[in-house]
């Protein structure tokens, strides 16, 4: 069992589906002052009538960070 395996996984508090950076901003800002962790995607959505990509945010609030503290490496002697 590696280090990874027994590591804990935060719980998915709630997932907003967002069309602006300044609401995705903003999102990030109130989950920082609460002290959650966030995971947050882009991706491009054709319009409806089909001609223009427009791109959406997708962020998901965490219980805690999802990102792994990684230890620091030995200093090479």
């Amino acid at each position: 069992m590696t280090d990874l395996d027994e590591t804990v996984q935060p719980d998915l508090i709630a997932t907003h589906y967002l069309t602006s950076v300044d609401e995705v901003t903003e999102h990030l800002r109130a989950a920082n002052q609460l002290g959650l962790g966030v995971r947050v995607r882009s991706y491009l959505e054709a319009e409806e009538d089909g001609e223009e990509l427009v791109e959406h945010w997708e962020v998901e609030l965490l219980t805690a960070s999802p990102v792994l503290e990684q230890e620091e490496p030995a200093a090479a002697e």
